[in-house]
This record gives structure tokens, C-alpha cells and sequence, in this order.
């Protein structure tokens, strides 16, 4: 027996359309997915952010870590341009996660809007739109969360829906509280309306290492018996699966390190249809060493992710170089939440090789933008 929430009908994706601009896209979906569409509106994401920087904390230590979006400008903007019927947007923040999970669930159970949480230890602004859990969560309930589907703006322009267990959830995404000084530091934080009764959930934590990576073949039989183990092909977003068409890509092998947890692997398989050659539709994330099943992502439109020879070659251009004159190259997918990207069916590389007897590490995104190193975002990026 389970318990199970899913507004994704009533909530619309929407990619966020500056680099910075997580907290607009939020904002932007949320008011356009109330559960009475006599109340939705839909507002430009400029005319959102500027709503934003006029209700950002003024006090000086949350001006001086350079919030795009901190929680008081995202709750002061929805309250401004769409308050809630005979409601209202609250912060809600703990230094204990269970406790703002539960706020999230009994909520969303009971009113059905959509809420806004910060991950990645307060750098980036998602949607949660779905939850599984094992009871109701309702007064006096501990409810064990099973599942969790959120909608990120990244990429930008496109953005995407992740549903993923919530052992993975707590590992990646709220694996820390928020890390930059502050009124929100050490907290966890959603942007919600109060609760009547206080609770807590239960995560059943996993181990996701291992001393040997399964070969990419195996990658592939697991994701595909998970779409019918765990019938991910008759979840919304991801029914395209159902199609005749629909085939697998070749899997990605993924460096993971997120801050805060051990380095491990996993892998991408991609699925895309066969007419549209390369194109990634859908993303399954499998653990690299024993195939249990992690998440699944969709992306707002197809995207084709960079190859490696051609991410090698964006490398030899940026320096000047000839492929000849690269020499010693390694390269590999990595993850890290960072300004390169915040969703793990999105990574990018890492490419180290030898110029001139000098060593060099370099990193492309799926954008083909090269940077020098993993560059941290701006918190509410």
C-alpha cells in the first residue's frame, strides 16, 4: 500500500532562459500550475526576476553572497504577482531535512500546488510536482518516502523532469543543507504554506559503491528491465517509451562527485526515437556497479549529448592546437553541481592532456563552452 501525489498535469515545464535565472523559472512554473486554472497566470520570467531582486533580503550578509534568487525574493515574488486564494507562500526551513520533507508532503497533499525547494547546498532552484510514500503523510504520520519527480530549469531554454528514488534524492540533490553564510545557512529550505501539523519522513538510505563497474552492455538490460519492473513507461512524463520506435543509445559512463559524498559511477542510458538520429529523449540512471535503478530524466525538447571526440577537438581549438599536437589525452564524463550543470542526466567532460610537456586538466559542457575549472554557482542560481 501507497501513498501517491502527482500534479504534473497541472504544472507546466519551463527551461530557465539566463544562466542565472533558476529562481524566475521556478516562480514562473509554480504560477502557472495552480490547482484551479482559474488561478494560473503565466508572466514572463524578466518581468518574475524583477519581482525577485525587489524582494531579495536586504540585510547585509545575504547581500554579500550575491543571491540571484534567495528564498525571501522567491516567496515575496509569488506572493506579489499571484498570491494563492485565501492562502499564502511561506518560508519553511529546519536544520533537520525530515522535517522540511514532511512540511513539503502534508502540504502538497493537502492543496495540491506545486512547492519550490533550494538543492545542492542553496545553489539551485527545482519543483517538486510528484511523491510516493509508503502512508499518507498526515498528523501523527511517519511516512518512508519512496520516490520524488521534480522539475529543474536546467538545461537552460529546455528543462527537464527527474524522478528518482528517494535514497538518491537524499544522496545528490539534499545530500547537504545550505552551505553560504547567512540567514539560510545550515537549513534546509522550501517555499510553501504552512502546514497544519508538524512531522517527519523516513529515507531508507542505499549503498551506491562497488569494486567492479559493469560492463555498458549490462547498463542497458538493467535499464531496460527497470522501465518494466518499475513501469516507468506509464508515468507521464516518460509514456514515450511506450512507442515501437523508441530506441537505446549508447550508455555514458559518469564520474560522479558531489560534494559531501564518496566518488562513485553511474551510467546513462539514453533513449531517443530512431528517426531522430543521436537525439536523447529520455535518461536512465543506473548505479555503474550493480545496475540498481537511480532516476530517470526527460528533457523539455530532444538534446544530443557531445561525443568525445568531438569534445576533444572543441579542446584542441580553444588552445590553438592541431589533434596531432595533443598529446597523452584522457577523457571522461563527470558530475559535479556546479555552473557547468546541476542535473545528473546532464553532465560534462573532463578532458586531461599533455601541451608541451605541461600537464593540463580542462572541462566542455554539453554546451560546448570550455572553462578552466569546475566553477561554483552563485547561490539561488
Amino acid at each position: 500500500m501507497t501513498h501517491e501525489i502527482d500534479i504534473q498535469g497541472d504544472v507546466p515545464l519551463y527551461g530557465q532562459q539566463q544562466c542565472n535565472w533558476c529562481g524566475a523559472a521556478s516562480a514562473q512554473m509554480i504560477m502557472n500550475g495552480y490547482p484551479d486554472p482559474a488561478e494560473r497566470i503565466f508572466l514572463t520570467q524578466l518581468n518574475i526576476w524583477n519581482s525577485i531582486q525587489a524582494n531579495n533580503s536586504t540585510n547585509a550578509i545575504d547581500v554579500n553572497q550575491n543571491w540571484a534568487t534567495d528564498p525571501q525574493g522567491l516567496q515575496g515574488c509569488l506572493m506579489v504577482l499571484n498570491p494563492p486564494p485565501g492562502g499564502t507562500w511561506n518560508i519553511h526551513m529546519d536544520t533537520i531535512r525530515d522535517n522540511v520533507m514532511f512540511d513539503i508532503f502534508f502540504w502538497m497533499n493537502r492543496n495540491n500546488y506545486p512547492v519550490a525547494v533550494l538543492i545542492n547546498e542553496g545553489e539551485h532552484w527545482v519543483v517538486i510536482v510528484q511523491y510516493e510514500t509508503d502512508v499518507e503523510p498526515i498528523a501523527g504520520s511517519t511516512p518512508t518516502l519512496n520516490e520524488i519527480t521534480f522539475y529543474d530549469p536546467e538545461p537552460h531554454n529546455i528543462g527537464s523532469v527527474i524522478n528518482k528514488l528517494a535514497a538518491n534524492w537524499y544522496a545528490n540533490e539534499w545530500a547537504n543543507s545550505i552551505r553560504f553564510p547567512g540567514t539560510w545557512r545550515n537549513n534546509w529550505v522550501a517555499v510553501i504554506e504552512p502546514p497544519i501539523e508538524k512531522g517527519r519522513v523516513k529515507v531508507k538510505m542505499v549503498e551506491r559503491m562497488g569494486e567492479k563497474i559493469i560492463p555498458p552492455e549490462k547498463a542497458i538490460e538493467y535499464a531496460k528491465m527497470w522501465i518494466e519492473k518499475r513501469r516507468l513507461d506509464k508515468k507521464i512524463p516518460y509514456k514515450i517509451l511506450q512507442r515501437k520506435d523508441i530506441i537505446n543509445l549508447n550508455p555514458i559512463l559518469v564520474r560522479e562527485q558531489s560534494k559531501g559524498e564518496k566518488v562513485t559511477d553511474f551510467y546513462i542510458v539514453p533513449f531517443g526515437l530512431e528517426r531522430e538520429i543521436d537525439r536523447t529523449r529520455i535518461s536512465i540512471i543506473v548505479n555503474a556497479y550493480t545496475g540498481e535503478f537511480e532516476e530517470i530524466g526527460s528533457f523539455g525538447k530532444p538534446i544530443k549529448y557531445l561525443p568525445k571526440k568531438e569534445a576533444i577537438y572543441i579542446i584542441a581549438k580553444a588552445m590553438g592546437l592541431t589533434r596531432t599536437e595533443i598529446r597523452d589525452v584522457e577523457a571522461r564524463m563527470i558530475f559535479q553541481p556546479s555552473k557547468q550543470t546541476h542535473i545528473r542526466i546532464y553532465p560534462f567532460w573532463e578532458i586531461k592532456l599533455k601541451v608541451m610537456e605541461r600537464k593540463r586538466i580542462l572541462y566542455v559542457d554539453q554546451n560546448r563552452e570550455v572553462y578552466k575549472q569546475i566553477e561554483p554557482s552563485v547561490p539561488g542560481d
